[in-house]
């Protein structure tokens, strides 16, 4: 009977600031062990918490078989392969102490008007899948992670912003020196007329929601997502490129092969290529089924059944830097946050922002009251795409500056 077995560990430790003072600490180290039993086009599933070794395992897994999971798909062979990212380990864990000092004599000129509170951690993770036939695939790599809440002393929000990193190294004095200028801004709340504006949300990820829709082999084949049977074809700026990439350790990516034991041979999986539609991303099950080629995007936890997700999605960098683009444009809203909006099914987009600033040839102006941005997908990433940077607002982020025209309304 052919089995497998998903092992994770991750060793941490993660210190909380309370009003910008040391509260506690945490130490973690949780095993947690999954195992897939494939019998008669069926897989069974048992999981673990703690040590057990994996005979034991495999015995509860086999004494609990009820309902089984239908499979009728053709199982990877798995190969030897171990990827330690020695690099990421090097840096001591009390560096987090240090971060956090660095941190408070930074903000130490803030206190009297904001209150700050958050957590840093770094982490150890070692991730294995072995099959019964002896083949391990292993990843080992360490990561850091830190944000900081502030709210306005007398302010009645839960929150008013925040600013945070994460990444393979932690790198305090960038965000910091990215941000401090703006939180200088916060008190200078200025007046706004509605109109077309160029956009920059600082992370913009949650931009491409629905674009991504259309890049899985589920939705796109069954006709339901915005790009169905556009394959091929150009919808967007030539200007514009986005990609599956399965190895960005600067980012915490450690993906070569995923939870299904399937390697992908490219790092580098091109979805839109200058404009042009190239490709979607499929498990094992979805590319049986839609006949489509798996492309190294099964995704479980050690508890759970495979499903299909990214592996990190990367916008193609653009020439000049995100400070040189803001200098350029006249005017330009900065968004730090924007949560709760939504996307129609015909692609039409509007969110709230809670957190914006404007910008006028590089020079922040002030904060912004509370506004609603609206555009269409299509347009973003098309007619009104201004220009992509070449690095993200942060060093610790993952995609570049997007730039693009929206509507502006005042609330």
């Amino acid at each position: 009977m052919k089995q497998d077995i998903l092992t994770t560990n991750e060793e941490s430790l993660s210190v909380e600031v309370v009003a910008g003072q040391v509260n506690s600490s945490r130490n973690k180290n949780i095993t947690k062990k999954g195992v897939r039993l494939f019998e008669g086009n069926k897989i069974y599933t048992t999981s673990y918490v703690g040590d057990i070794s994996d005979a034991d395992l495999v015995k509860k897994a086999q004494s609990s078989k009820s309902v089984g999971i239908p499979y009728d798909y053709e199982l990877p062979h798995y190969q030897n392969g171990r990827m330690i990212d020695e690099g990421s380990f090097h840096a001591p864990l009390s560096q987090i102490m240090e971060a956090i000092q660095a941190t408070q004599e930074r903000l130490q000129g803030y206190s009297n008007e904001f209150v700050f509170n958050g957590k840093f951690e770094r982490s150890f993770h070692t991730v294995s899948l072995k099959d019964d036939k002896g083949a391990v695939m292993e990843k080992k790599f360490g990561t850091n992670g830190w944000y900081y809440l502030f709210k306005r002393v007398g302010s009645p929000n839960l929150l008013d912003g925040y600013f945070a990193g994460s990444g393979r190294t932690l790198d305090i004095n960038d965000v910091l020196d990215k941000n401090l200028p703006y939180l200088d801004a916060y008190k200078n709340e200025i007046t706004f007329q509605s109109g077309k504006y160029p956009v920059l949300f600082i992370e913009g990820d949650g931009l491409q929601n629905k674009l991504i829709e259309s890049l899985r082999a589920d939705k796109y084949c069954e006709g339901s997502a915005l790009y169905s049977g556009k394959l091929n074809q150009q919808i967007f700026s030539k200007d514009f490129s986005l990609y599956d990439i399965n190895l960005l350790p600067e980012h915490g990516v450690y993906r070569k092969f995923d939870e299904e034991g399937t390697i992908r041979k490219l790092e580098k999986l091109p979805l839109i290529e200058n404009g042009v539609m190239k490709n979607v991303i499929a498990d094992l099950r979805n590319a049986k089924k839609y006949g489509v080629e798996a492309t190294g995007n099964g995704m479980r936890s050690y508890d759970s059944a495979v499903g299909m997700g990214f592996n990190a999605l990367v916008v193609a960098a653009g020439k000049r830097t995100t400070q040189e683009i803001l200098k350029s444009l006249d005017q330009c809203v900065v968004v730090f946050m924007g949560d709760g909006g939504d996307f129609t099914d015909k692609g039409d987009f509007s969110t709230p922002l809670q957190l914006s600033y404007l910008v006028k040839k590089g020079e922040i102006v002030g904060r912004l009251p509370q506004l609603t941005v609206k555009t269409t997908t299509t347009d973003m990433f098309n007619s009104r795409l201004i220009e992509i940077a070449s690095d993200g607002f942060q060093k610790n982020f993952r995609n570049p500056s997007l730039f693009t025209e929206m509507d502006v309304y005042l609330n």
